[in-house]
């Protein structure tokens, strides 16, 4: 079963669940038929170092929380891990699938290493994510993805789409994009509001551990959502 592979955390699960209630975009719904796709989009720069267990932590309570939330939906879920230019890879992708539990096994699996610089190559992660996976085109799926991360973009490698373009992309094609940010970078921050914007989706910032949660206000937002344990 896919509950005995998790970080089993009540407090932590719950805040995600009350968060995913509380968004149109992971709202539990009594249509059997209806699918739910998501994508997590990881860092797995050498930066991450201190923070990537909690990051995968985080991202695995939100995949169960999801499920526990839409019990009848058809779910399959992606994996995007990202590093930089010059790296052992940019890119390493595991598309849409409905074998969650084997989503888990790569999720373990990543290391945090490479990077250098403090931007890395983000745009290209999310445009992976957005343009290049196989999201199913129709009305009744939701299509959500969760990019996580501590660093900028690199915004200045030439022949890349950049996120302002990605993120028009993404809207046409119904894609809603939340920013997860690990550790408190200000620069990061700004970005990752930013991002979190023009996606259509929330911000949320994660301590090192991949604790508790605090969401944050976005001007696509009716009211500020704070989720924090003590």
């Amino acid at each position: 079963m896919l509950r005995t592979l998790r970080f089993f955390d009540k407090s932590l699960v719950a805040a995600v669940a009350m968060t995913a209630c509380a968004s149109p975009v992971l709202a539990a719904g009594s249509d059997k038929e209806q699918r739910i796709e998501v994508a997590f989009v990881l860092d797995t720069t050498g930066s991450m170092a201190g923070l990537i267990d909690g990051a995968k932590k985080k991202i695995w309570s939100i995949a169960n929380t999801i499920i526990d939330v839409n019990p009848d939906a058809d779910i399959r879920m992606a994996l995007v891990a990202y590093r930089d230019r010059g790296d052992e890879y940019v890119l390493k992708t595991y598309d849409m699938s409905a074998d969650v539990q084997g989503l888990y096994g790569k999720l373990i699996k990543l290391e945090a290493d490479g990077g250098g610089d403090t931007p890395e190559s983000v745009n290209e992660a999310l445009d992976e994510s957005v343009r290049k996976l196989k999201w199913t085109k129709n009305d009744n799926t939701k299509r959500i993805i969760f990019l996580v991360g501590d660093a900028p973009p690199h915004m200045d490698y030439p022949n890349t789409w950049q996120y302002p373009q990605i993120l028009k992309r993404a809207k046409e094609d119904k894609i809603t994009v939340n920013k997860i940010q690990a550790g408190d970078d200000p620069d990061t921050t700004k970005v990752w509001r930013e991002i979190a914007q023009l996606g259509h989706g929330r911000y949320m910032a994660i301590p090192q551990d991949g604790g508790n949660i605090t969401v944050i206000e976005t001007p696509f937002d009716n009211e500020i959502i704070t989720v924090q344990q003590d």
